[in-house]
């Protein structure tokens, strides 16, 4: 279960070069935001609180900037460009696209992960 979210960060940076993504995209976010989940509730202590949460986010975040790491590598490995040239540089447009993918995807993914982690323990010390 710890190497949940790596494995989700693996097969989403996969699907983003070969698949269509925009086609995909509940599902995908749906597998890394269990992937995360799945992380959490592997790694961290069975107690709540504000740093579990906090850790569970660095956990989305740091999952979803490995997925686009993955597909801005296979992206320039292929030989293709980004598209947005007029933003600068190649390099500059990749590490921007990391950035924005686990600012904007990966907080969100790890905010609902962490939510779904304290529903679930507080469920299962209910019993």
């Amino acid at each position: 279960m710890a190497l949940a979210a790596p494995a989700a960060a693996v097969l989403a940076g996969l699907a983003a070069e070969w698949l269509d993504f925009r086609a995909l995209r509940y599902p995908l976010l749906l597998m890394v935001g269990l992937g995360v989940l799945a992380t959490a509730l592997a790694v961290l202590p069975r107690t709540g609180g504000w740093r579990a949460a906090a850790l569970t986010v660095a956990i989305g975040i740091a999952t979803w900037a490995a997925a686009e790491t993955l597909y801005v590598v296979l992206h320039a490995a292929q030989g293709e460009r980004f598209e947005a040239e007029r933003f600068g540089p190649q390099p500059a447009q990749a590490l921007g696209l990391i950035a924005a993918h686990a600012l904007f995807l990966g907080v969100p993914t790890g905010v609902a992960a962490a939510l779904a982690r304290a529903v679930i323990l507080r469920a299962s010390s209910d019993r």
